[in-house]
């Protein structure tokens, strides 16, 4: 079975990192192959990179399963669409230094890294990443092809829309909704409700503008 990396920068580098953890204790993967469609790369750490087109004309698409491995939420949605458009599975990578509730529901193509703690009762939709040593609490709904960042504190009973994103050491009270496309700053604290597409920074978090682009990243 390959596992290929739909990235091939930074965050594809930590994906594979965390593949590889996985792989010494499942031995699922004989082979690793990283995607990258803008950039012209041919190898990253020695490992051959393929266009999208290329990898589905030279491989059995059974036995192929990718994860995405870029942390723009939009650009996240747009690869699992088409993705899931080729009839390719999408791997679900969970890191085996984290704690996950036995009531914890994960979807397809999600990336858990190292430390994270997830506790009883949520939900983590398909795509979703949740970066290193984030703490997920009880009752909470995450949607699809969300970010959470590295040490977030998600509070108790939130609800944290589709594509969202919140920045490294952001966090939320309990019991507040986070609507689609918005995006957290990093270190701002969420206190009440965000509407959908809107750019939240500071603590108390504040809207200061709306997410027109539909992106995190210049």
């Amino acid at each position: 079975m390959l596992l290929a990396i739909y990235g091939a920068h930074g965050l594809a580098k930590e994906v594979y990192i965390i593949a590889k953890k996985i792989n010494n204790i499942q031995h699922k993967w004989n082979e690793y192959c990283f995607i990258d469609d803008v950039n012209e790369i041919v190898e990253l750490h020695g490992i051959k990179v393929y266009k999208f087109s290329e990898l589905i004309r030279q491989k059995d698409k059974n036995d192929v399963e990718i994860v995405i491995a870029v942390g723009e939420p939009s650009l996240r949605s747009f690869m699992y669409g088409k993705v899931k458009g080729e009839g390719i599975r999408l791997a679900t990578l969970i890191h085996p230094g984290v704690y996950i509730d036995e009531t914890t529901v994960i979807g397809e193509g999600a990336v858990i890294a190292e430390g994270v703690t997830v506790t009883a009762d949520v939900e983590i939709g398909a795509n979703t990443y949740v970066q290193p040593h984030a703490v997920i609490g009880h009752d909470i709904k995450i949607g699809r092809h969300t970010v959470i960042g590295s040490n977030c504190q998600i509070g108790g009973g939130d609800r944290i829309g589709d594509r969202v994103f919140l920045g490294f050491l952001s966090g939320t009270t309990d019991h507040i909704s986070i609507g689609n496309d918005a995006i957290i700053s990093a270190g701002s604290i969420v206190f009440r409700e965000l509407p959908e597409g809107v750019i939240a920074v500071g603590n108390p978090a504040r809207i200061v503008k709306k997410n027109e682009n539909k992106k995190v990243f210049k």
